[in-house]
């Protein structure tokens, strides 16, 4: 009787804690899940404002002219005698491009190239390096989707370490020709930043995946610009095989749980 007791208490002590763990992750994933929902629709706002400013931006009319032959171009510039030589009609635009840029705390730069090779930006490059804006991905990018404001993939500068996500937008005139495409581009330590501020409950921490898998926000540093499927395998395919839910895998041998959502707009 002693023994057949002990198997008893131990089958039910067993299945309470099953169902009391499974209760507890339930509460919290429910927790979570409405918290990242808000924090996709802050998100999503913050990126909706930026593409509707591009679109303001790119209607100006300096902005629009075609009357780009003077405009700044690095096409074969030499780092150690290069020389600004800005017109009026680029610094007018300049002026937008900055004034927003100074502004919008988030915001890295405003650019935009011209299909001559010229190349306008908010403030002056880091290093006045050889650069062709027609053979960057962020101009590829919009050049192949005219009428489309287009979120790019993340990319390195060319002058800098940082890691920059743009927003851009094809330049077409009344024939409906192709001569520019503008961007606006916020970095990965930026975009860090403002999903930082953001409290979790019971002491949870953010990072944000994109489409790709790569890792565009954690606050391991040391992750940031490389892949889900390279830090974790089995949490890569959890996260792109559900829309929503939760996963429990290992990291350094220790114990993780990671509560996702997928964006529907982002």
């Amino acid at each position: 009787y002693i023994g057949a007791s002990l198997c008893i208490l131990i089958v039910l002590g067993g299945l309470l804690s099953t169902s009391l763990r499974n209760t507890i992750i339930n509460t919290i994933s429910e927790t979570y899940h409405e918290q990242l929902a808000h924090i996709d629709f802050a998100l999503t706002t913050f990126f909706k404002n930026m593409e509707h400013d591009l679109e303001t931006i790119a209607q100006n009319e300096w902005v629009r002219s075609k009357n780009d032959a003077n405009f700044t171009n690095f096409l074969n510039a030499d780092e150690g005698t290069f020389q600004y030589n800005i017109g009026e009609l680029e610094q007018k635009i300049i002026n937008i491009f900055n004034r927003y840029r100074t502004t919008h705390p988030f915001v890295h730069s405003v650019y935009m190239g011209r299909e001559n090779g010229s190349f306008v930006r908010s403030h002056k490059r880091a290093k006045p390096t050889r650069y062709d804006p027609r053979a960057r991905p962020w101009y590829r990018l919009g050049k192949e989707n005219p009428g489309k404001i287009m979120r790019t993939p993340p990319f390195r500068s060319v002058t800098t370490p940082d890691v920059s996500i743009g927003f851009v937008k094809a330049m077409v005139d009344d024939q409906q020709n192709i001569y520019g495409v503008i961007g606006i581009s916020i970095t990965l330590a930026d975009l860090t930043e403002y999903i930082s501020n953001i409290k979790m409950d019971y002491s949870g921490w953010i990072t944000l995946v994109d489409e790709n898998g790569t890792i565009l926000v954690s606050r391991d540093k040391s992750a940031l610009f490389k892949s889900l499927e390279s830090f974790n395998a089995m949490l890569n395919r959890e996260v792109f095989g559900h829309k929503e839910g939760y996963s429990i895998f290992k990291n350094n041998s220790e114990k993780r749980y990671a509560f996702f959502y997928t964006s529907p707009a982002l």
